[in-house]
């Protein structure tokens, strides 16, 4: 069983330090990326659809336009391979052999081998937008258009953190050390 994490104040009171990795804030201002215009009507929909969960995450900007399209038409053509395989995964046909005859044969739909690259490749593009389960935390929250704005340096100044005062105790002459000298100080010997 696994320990539980410390709370901030927890490594404080035992003078410890996390080790746990920060959230690093993301330096790119959020928006919503343009559609383009060559999609088509099946891409355009989960080119939307896509587009609102980042938005609705805050993770979107848009320069994710390129890979979001992308997104889309793999999508669109995963679909629509699916649809046109249907249940037919073992087609038959008739091939020559090497003495001219007339076979017939059972092999693989090649739109099998199209519906898999398609899934390869859409998969790999939802974990680049952070769209899978383990990916979705991996994405930084984009900045808003409030947290852009530049602000007045006077006003951060006095918003920061003031550091915590660090007091070392004095430490107290040994009983057999002559007064005003300490347990490091040594005087030179002479010879």
């Amino acid at each position: 069983m696994a320990n539980r994490l410390k709370t901030a104040h927890e490594h404080f009171v035992e003078g410890t330090t996390s080790k746990a990795k920060t959230a690093v804030e993301s330096v790119y201002v959020g928006g919503r990326p343009k559609i383009p215009g060559h999609l088509s009507k099946d891409a355009r929909s989960e080119f939307k659809r896509a587009c609102k969960i980042l938005l609705d995450r805050g993770t979107a900007t848009p320069g994710d336009f390129v890979t979001l399209a992308l997104y889309a038409e793999v999508y669109a053509r995963w679909v629509e391979s699916k649809k046109q395989l249907g249940s037919e995964f073992i087609i038959t046909t008739q091939v020559t052999d090497n003495n001219g005859n007339l076979r017939t044969v059972d092999r693989p739909n090649p739109l099998i081998k199209v519906v898999e690259t398609a899934e390869g490749r859409l998969h790999s593009l939802a974990r680049t937008l952070g769209l899978t389960p383990g990916d979705r935390d991996k994405v930084r929250k984009t900045k808003t258009a409030e947290d852009a704005k530049p602000t007045n340096p006077m006003d951060a100044f006095i918003a920061r953190s003031r550091p915590r005062p660090v007091l070392f105790p004095k430490r107290e002459a040994q009983p057999n050390e002559p007064s005003g000298t300490t347990a490091g100080d040594s005087e030179p010997s002479g010879s």
